[in-house]
C-alpha cells in the first residue's frame, strides 16, 4: 500500500468511527517491569517548557494499586492520601516543585484538603467520548504510519509525548521498553540491542533492535486496509486473554487489526497507540501488540 493510501484509509475509518463511539471497556492486566531504555540524546526543544493551566483536570496513570498523594512534595513525605488507580477529575492548585529529576504537582483532594504527588503519575484527563470525537489524533495516527513507512525517527520524535518519548511493549503483558524521546531520530538506524521480554511459548527472551525486533510487526498490520477501534481492541481467534494494561487505565487509544487470512488461522495482529494529551495536544505515549498464538 502506498504511503498516500494508508493516510487516505485511515483518515477515511478514523472518521466514519467517530460517528459511532466504539464503547470503552478496560480489562485488568499483571504487573510490569521496565526494560533497559534506549539511549538517549539531547532534544531540549521538545521538552515542555511549563506545566499546563490549572484549570485542567488530570487522570491518574502508570501505577498499580494506587497512587500515594503527600505532604510535603517527595517520596519520603507523609502519606495523607491513596487515589485509586482510576481516578480522574484531579484539580491542580498550580504549585509544582522540582525535586531530582522528577516535577511534583500540588492537586486538590477529592475529600478535601490539598497534597503533592509526582507529575509523572498525572495525565490530562480527556474523557473516552471526547477522544473518540476528537479529529487530531486522525492526522496523529497517518502521520505515525508514514513515519514507519518512510523510517523517518524525525517524525517519529515530533509525534511522541514530550513528556515521556515513547513507551513501547512487544505484547500487552511482557514488560515496557522506553524509548526516550531525544533517541526517537535515530530509532530505526539504532542497532542497540534491547529486551523486549519473553516468547509466552517457548519463554525465550526476544532480543533485538527497535528495527529488527518492532518494525516489521507494526508494518505487518499496514499490507492492506486494517480494521479501527477507537478505546477498544479488536482480536482473532484466540485463547489467550486480550487486556488494555491496567496502568493505562485512564489513557486512551486507537487501534489496528489485521486480521487472519482464515477463521481458523491465529496468523491476526493487532497494535493498540495510547494518546497522552500535553498542554491540550494530543501525542503518541504507548504502542502495544497483540497478536494470535502463532
Amino acid at each position: 500500500m502506498s504511503r498516500v493510501a494508508a493516510a487516505l484509509w485511515v483518515g477515511l475509518a478514523l472518521a466514519a468511527c467517530r460517528s459511532s463511539l466504539v464503547e470503552f471497556g478496560i480489562q485488568p492486566a499483571p504487573g510490569t517491569a521496565t526494560a533497559n531504555p534506549v539511549p538517549a540524546a539531547s532534544n531540549e526543544a521538545r521538552s515542555p517548557t511549563a506545566e499546563a493551566p490549572a484549570d485542567l483536570r488530570y487522570a491518574v496513570v502508570w501505577v498499580g494499586q494506587g497512587l500515594a498523594v503527600r505532604q510535603p512534595a517527595g517520596i519520603t513525605s507523609s502519606e495523607v492520601a491513596l487515589l485509586p488507580a482510576d481516578q480522574r477529575g484531579i484539580g491542580v492548585t498550580g504549585q509544582s516543585t522540582f525535586l531530582g529529576s522528577s516535577t511534583w504537582l500540588e492537586i486538590f483532594l477529592p475529600e478535601g484538603g490539598t497534597g503533592w504527588v509526582n507529575g509523572y503519575n498525572l495525565t490530562e484527563d480527556v474523557s473516552p467520548e471526547a477522544f473518540c470525537q476528537d479529529p487530531r489524533p486522525i492526522d496523529l495516527a497517518n502521520r505515525f504510519i508514514l513515519a514507519l513507512q518512510g523510517e523517518s525517527g524525525l517524525e517519529l520524535a515530533q509525534l511522541a509525548s514530550p513528556k515521556r518519548g515513547l513507551i513501547i511493549r512487544h505484547d500487552w503483558w511482557n514488560p515496557e521498553v522506553i524509548a526516550e524521546l531525544g533517541s526517537l531520530p535515530l530509532l530505526f538506524q539504532d542497532s542497540t540491542e534491547l529486551n523486549w521480554g519473553i516468547s509466552r511459548d517457548s519463554g525465550i527472551p526476544i532480543i533485538g533492535s527497535f528495527a529488527e525486533v518492532i518494525l516489521p510487526q507494526l508494518l505487518d498490520v499496514f499490507p492492506i486496509a486494517p480494521s479501527f477501534s477507537c478505546n477498544r481492541i479488536a482480536t482473532g481467534n484466540t485463547a489467550e486473554e486480550v487486556a488494555w494494561p491496567a496502568e493505562y487505565t485512564n489513557l486512551n487509544f486507537i487501534s489496528f487489526h489485521r486480521a487472519a487470512p482464515s477463521p481458523s488461522s491465529l496468523n491476526w495482529r493487532s497494535w493498540a497507540l495510547g494518546i497522552e494529551y500535553v498542554n491540550g495536544s494530543p501525542y503518541l505515549a504507548v504502542l502495544v501488540q497483540y497478536r494470535g498464538e502463532i
